[in-house]
């Protein structure tokens, strides 16, 4: 279990805003639970500018190998569903 680093109350202003004091992160994974339990994990965006070209072409490449049909058939997921409700952290 993660040991609490910082524990405050907070209350909404006028715009329905909550304020993170300290935030380290500048976005959210928000989860709003029924019992009125609020989780936030951070999200970390790349900026496409930061992707390389080689990237950006293998990427490009996909695409229109894609919209030539030149693809593999469908694969089928469903074996891997179980995992993935089993493991929904980041």
């Amino acid at each position: 279990m993660e040991q609490i680093i910082k524990k405050y109350d907070a209350k909404l202003d006028n715009k329905k805003r909550l304020t993170i004091r300290g935030a380290k992160f500048s976005f959210y994974h928000v989860e709003e639970f029924e019992n009125g339990a609020i989780v936030l994990r951070p999200r970390v965006l790349v900026d496409p500018d930061e992707l390389s070209k080689n990237t950006l072409s293998m990427m490009d490449k996909s695409i229109e190998n894609l919209n030539l049909g030149k693809a593999s058939d469908p694969i089928d997921l469903h074996k891997y569903l179980s995992f993935s409700e089993d493991s929904d952290e980041v």
